[in-house]
Order: structure tokens, then C-alpha cells, then sequence
């Protein structure tokens, strides 16, 4: 898995997609599924679901970003 994230962390290509398009789409489709579920009455799991996986998205997109202009300041 480290080895992955190093090869990672050397493709700008790859970051740019996950950082820009596959976290954030993943994180909104969380939080709407979130959001539906509090309407629907299942108030704990929507919540859980608004918090957890949508701020861990959002963190792994930020991560993305970041590594990605970290590496293209490199070349």
C-alpha cells in the first residue's frame, strides 16, 4: 500500500482526478445520501454519514491538491 501511494504521489494526472473530480463527487454523494437518510427518519446513521465519510473525502481531496501542486513545483 505504501509502495502504491508513492507511485501515486509521482502522477500529477492521477492526483488532479482525485482530487478535483473522485473525492468531491464521492463527498457530495455522501452527504446527500446523508442528508436523505435525517429526512427519512434514520437521524443517527445520516448524521454519522454527514460527518465521517464526507469530512474523510474532503480531507483525501485536499490531500490530492496539495501533493499535486507540491509536484508540479518540483518540475
Amino acid at each position: 500500500m505504501k509502495k502504491y501511494l508513492a507511485d501515486l504521489k509521482q502522477h500529477s494526472d492521477a492526483l488532479f482526478v482525485l482530487g478535483y473530480m473522485l473525492f468531491p463527487l464521492l463527498a457530495l454523494v455522501v452527504a446527500v445520501l446523508g442528508f436523505f437518510m435525517v429526512l427519512g427518519g434514520h437521524k443517527i446513521i445520516g448524521v454519522i454519514l454527514l460527518f465521517v465519510p464526507t469530512q474523510v473525502f474532503l480531507y483525501a481531496a485536499f490531500w490530492a491538491i496539495k501533493n499535486r501542486k507540491l509536484l508540479l513545483e518540483e518540475k
